[in-house]
């Protein structure tokens, strides 16, 4: 008999009840913390904070263990003394709910960079009492690009425990055209993915992974645009940027991985495929957000990676080997 391939999600979202307290204040989720689709603009259902609910739906479709992280609007509206507070809530509860269940979840730490001070402190707590896996980062700090050398003492610690860098996007709010009350959610659905290339661009081309060669960085929804406008990039780069790299563009995304959260796209899943390869593609939901409470997420995203023709041992390795070896699962 065949032994049964392991499903890890690396992409799952919890926010805790505590984390839902402070969120009520802000206009992106309303009054109350009931997280009422009809009166959120970005809703969350409360229901999903609840272990059960995920272990129910894990076990229904075949999911050993969720990477628990952080979405990044949780940030939206807030300022740097009260984004570090709700990452400590976040990371805390995330820890807690992890020690209580140790073979489904595991700890993925989310650490905002508007206080530096503030930022290596979360970053200490988290690796030595939070036995965190991976630490997930906004793609751009409230205007202010990755690649800002005041960053590179985090990039440090982060390289030097092998902590992957999961890279999450977030609004930028200087942008009305596509804002939120009258942009048709253009920011969401256009915005993130581009926010989320320029984060990988500006880790690229400002000299980040060069000067920190093994960091491993981690982009959310398969890359976003990199996997579809890979000759666009290496035909440009060769063109306009010819000498501002010390190696070949190509040779930079041996430090990118991609998650599978595309929602269902059909398509997205080969094309990920032939960009990242076998060894840097992981499956992940964005579970708990989308349709169904989470649930159409889960369903669409894990029918559109094993629909892909590929090798077993290929399909093994994004469903769950390559999150095993990168979060060090035992």
């Amino acid at each position: 008999m065949r032994k049964k391939i392991e499903v890890i999600d690396i992409l799952a979202h919890h926010v805790s009840k505590s984390v839902a307290e402070m969120l009520e204040t802000r206009r992106y989720y309303g009054e109350d913390a009931t997280f009422d689709p009809s009166k959120k603009e970005l809703a969350y259902p409360i229901k999903n904070a609840d272990p059960e609910v995920r272990l129910r739906l894990m076990e229904k479709y075949g999911i050993d263990m969720q990477a628990l992280s952080q979405t990044g609007t949780v940030l939206l509206g807030f300022n740097a003394e009260e984004s570090a507070e709700i990452c400590r809530r976040s990371n805390t509860d995330n820890y807690a709910l992890c020690k209580s269940y140790p073979y489904q979840f595991v700890n993925i730490c989310f650490i905002s960079l508007l206080d530096m001070k503030s930022a290596m402190k979360e970053l200490s707590r988290a690796i030595n009492e939070l036995d965190c896996r991976g630490i997930t980062v906004c793609t751009n700090q409230q205007g202010k690009g990755l690649d800002s050398p005041e960053y590179f003492p985090f990039y440090e610690k982060l390289v030097e425990h092998d902590l992957p860098l999961f890279l999450h996007p977030i609004h930028w709010e200087s942008y009305p055209l596509v804002a939120m009350d009258k942009g048709w959610w253009m920011m969401q659905i256009f915005g993130w993915p581009f926010d989320t290339t320029q984060a990988i661009w500006r880790l690229i081309m400002g000299g980040v992974i060069d000067r920190f060669p093994s960091l491993k960085v981690v982009s959310h929804h398969l890359g976003a645009m990199f996997p579809y406008f890979i000759r666009r990039v290496e035909k440009n780069v060769n063109k306009f940027l010819k000498g501002k790299l010390p190696r070949p563009i190509s040779e930079y995304w041996e430090n990118i991985y991609g998650d599978t959260a595309m929602d269902g796209t059909e398509a997205a899943y080969p094309c990920g495929y032939a960009f990242f390869g076998p060894d840097r593609m992981m499956f992940g939901t964005d579970y708990p957000f989308g349709p169904e409470a989470g649930e159409d997420f889960i369903r669409t995203d894990l029918a559109g990676v094993k629909a892909m023709n590929i090798p077993v041992e290929d399909m093994a390795k994004i469903l769950g080997g390559n999150a095993k070896k990168l979060l060090k699962i035992s």
